[in-house]
């Protein structure tokens, strides 16, 4: 006699994961095909890239052809967090547009410091110094705003 899995639920998302892993878990081994792993994303309203799906697949394929109930959660884990990371820096490359009078890539570090320091959450002046330390790379006083997201992301 065999057993089926057991699944725990431990909070909303983990439960969300059982029931499209359940799905797709046609035999009800505790496996699916990794056909179905795509099928399973698309589900739960994540669209990895082709880029993406390379690297899943290079990270989970033992050769079995199947995708584990463990492996899964941290696929769906991992693909949300990347997508909460291209929006805050969608956000982040809105915001900055706002200050980017003449649409050149570049604020001034001074209008950075005054936004910063006076606007919504206000930070110190030693706070947005050292910010300003990591972002102004060339010391011109002018922030690459695509170089400031890639600053603040790592």
């Amino acid at each position: 006699m065999s057993r089926r899995p057991t699944y725990s639920r431990q909070d909303s998302l983990s439960a969300t994961l059982q029931e499209a892993f359940i799905k797709y878990d046609k035999k009800k081994t505790g496996k699916m095909d990794i056909h179905d792993l795509f099928r399973a994303l698309r589900m739960l309203g994540l669209n990895p890239t082709e880029e993406q799906v390379i690297s899943i697949r290079r990270d989970i394929d033992d050769g079995s052809g199947v995708v584990h109930f463990d492996d899964f959660c941290n696929i769906v884990r991992r693909l949300m967090y990347q997508a909460e990371q291209e929006h805050a820096a969608d956000d982040l490359r809105v915001a900055f547009q706002m200050f980017d009078k003449e649409g050149s890539g570049y604020i001034r570090a001074t209008e950075f410091r005054k936004v910063m320091t006076t606007l919504g959450y206000r930070m110190s002046v030693q706070e947005v110094d050292d910010i300003l330390k990591m972002v102004d790379v060339t010391g011109d006083g002018m922030i690459n705003y695509e170089e400031f997201i890639t600053v603040l992301a790592a």
